[in-house]
């Protein structure tokens, strides 16, 4: 797969985000983000146990507003649990073996898509990941990242899970898991804060639970001590 000359930018082709500088992000988190959304051409990062998640979750809103994504690197995604979580999957390309050029594969889809979604198969070389990450900036889109990553991100997300619920004495069903999204990054973004949120809720969505905004105490980890 060549990365020469840019391919046309599939949602610049209609009115539906054509122009915004900004990503609609899910409700919860919005407020907490810089510009209330992810602005394009920026890195970031996603880690903690729901990671995966969180991933779909940013997903939904901008696909359903018009925008192209891309999952690559993510065999194990399920694509129930996509369509569940909101996510139109006739406007995201599914990469899930990207091979061993997965980083020219990564730029040809940030010049021509809004939002991708990547766990490398590897921990990127600094160059390589600077010449992606300007690739992104370049093309206007939203690089998110799953794993290690040698830059650091413009926005840290770390989904930490603190429980299913749904379950009784040994018996009934998993309908909904609680836990937080630590916020930080660069600017605005710098100061850490807890979002507590379900991940997902019993409808299968991102939703807001309890008082959101806690700032979170210095020393504590930015992801689950378990996270993957």
């Amino acid at each position: 797969m060549s990365v020469g000359t840019p391919l046309p930018r599939l949602s610049d082709q209609g009115p539906v985000l054509a122009g915004a500088q900004v990503l609609p992000a899910p409700g919860p988190l919005a407020p907490f983000l810089p510009g209330s959304g992810l602005r394009r051409g920026s890195l970031v990062s996603l880690s903690g146990q729901g990671k995966t998640t969180l991933a779909l979750s940013l997903l939904s809103a901008p696909v359903a507003q018009g925008a192209w994504a891309a999952v690559v690197g993510l065999p194990e995604l399920g694509v129930e649990a996509a369509a569940v979580m909101g996510v139109d999957l006739t406007r995201v390309a599914l990469v899930p073996e990207p091979g061993p050029s997965w980083p020219n594969v990564l730029a040809v889809l940030l010049d021509s898509l809004d939002l991708v979604v990547v766990r490398p198969p590897r921990r990127p070389r600094p160059a390589e990941a600077r010449r992606l990450v300007a690739r992104a900036r370049a093309g206007r889109a939203v690089l998110c990242v799953l794993g290690g990553w040698p830059e650091a991100p413009d926005v840290a997300l770390a989904a930490e899970t603190e429980a299913w619920v749904g379950l009784g004495r040994g018996s009934g069903w998993l309908r909904a898991r609680r836990g937080r999204v630590v916020v930080t990054g660069r600017g605005s973004a710098g100061r850490p804060i807890a979002v507590p949120c379900w991940l997902p809720g019993p409808d299968g969505q991102l939703a807001a639970r309890g008082p959101a905004g806690m700032a979170v105490a210095p020393e504590a980890p930015e992801a689950a001590p378990w996270a993957g």
